[in-house]
Formats: C-alpha cells, structure tokens, sequence
C-alpha cells in the first residue's frame, strides 16, 4: 500500500487549487449552469499556518451557497486527503496500534483514536462505484486504493459535490 500512498502526493490528492464545480449540489437535475460566484473564505491547510482561500458559489434557484474544497483536502480536516489515507491505511490495513502509530510519528493519541472510530462509524455509509452495500474498513481501503489516486480523486470529488455541507468523507458521522 504504501506504493499507492506515496503517489498520492504526486497527483492530484496533493492539489490544493480549489476545482470549479461541475454540478450544484441542491439541483442536480438541473444540468446547466445556474450558479454564480459569492465570495470566498479561509481555511487552514496542512498545518495550522498555512491558509488558503476556497471560493464560495450561490445557486440562484434556492438561494443557498456552497463550496467545494480543493481534491488535497476534506471537510473539517487541515490535514490532506493523502495523509489521512495513509494513516487510515496504517491502521486498518497495517493494523497499528493507533497510541504506537501516534508516539511513532509524533501525532496526538487522541486525534489517531478519533479517526480511526470515526472512519469505522461512517465506511458504512460510503458507496464505491460498481459496488453495492456496506463494506468493512478494511476492505474498503482495500478496494479504494486499487482504483488508483486519480480514480480515487475524483470520487472524492463527486462525493464532495453531493454533499457540500455534511460530507461523510469529512470522516465523521452525522
């Protein structure tokens, strides 16, 4: 796995340059384009110095505004998508420890323990394309990863796009 980790961070999971939306996420049975640029806000990146800005969109049919963040990251995680995969990976396909995994690479105990609960709550809700029905973490990872980071990226998009506000890929249950 860690072939596959490590590319992440040479295509697009590494991106932090927000994407324009292909769809409006309250109307998708309305193909054209009907929304139109609000403004932007900040968000931290990677760490907790570095921010960036993520342009908000306004859909003129229901009047509610939404964003989408850049392929590198995931709702309410400054970390990046390759990381969190590769810990995720680490724990469940590796089956780490997560206090050992924390003191190994200087991570939180606590913020470790609360990924890999929240990610074993919400896989059950994650649908991979050509697959029907809840899998386990672990051959979720298992099969995320063999479609290979650009195919990943762009699920990842796509489920972003759905679900603007609440995003079971921001790995928490709602």
């Amino acid at each position: 796995m860690s072939h596959v980790t490590s590319s992440f961070w040479r295509t697009l999971l590494a991106s932090l340059s927000p994407p324009p939306p292909a769809r409006c996420p309250y109307c998708p049975g309305h193909t054209e384009r009907h929304w139109i640029k609000w403004g932007s806000y900040e968000r931290y990146a990677q760490d907790k110095t570095d921010r960036i800005h993520v342009p908000r969109h306004s859909c003129t049919f229901v009047g509610r505004t939404f964003s989408l963040l850049p392929d590198g990251l995931l709702p309410y995680h400054y970390l990046r998508t390759a990381e969190i995969l590769s810990r995720l990976a680490a724990l469940f396909l590796d089956e780490a420890a997560p206090s050992r995994w924390a003191r190994l690479h200087a991570a939180a105990r606590t913020s470790v323990r609360r990924l890999k609960s929240a990610f074993a709550r919400v896989v059950t809700q994650l649908r991979l394309p050509g697959h029907e029905g809840a899998l386990s973490p672990a051959d979720f990872l298992r099969r995320l990863f063999a479609l290979g980071a650009d195919r990943i990226a762009e699920i990842f998009r796509d489920w972003k796009e759905l679900e603007p506000k609440h995003s079971v890929v921001g790995i928490y249950a709602r």
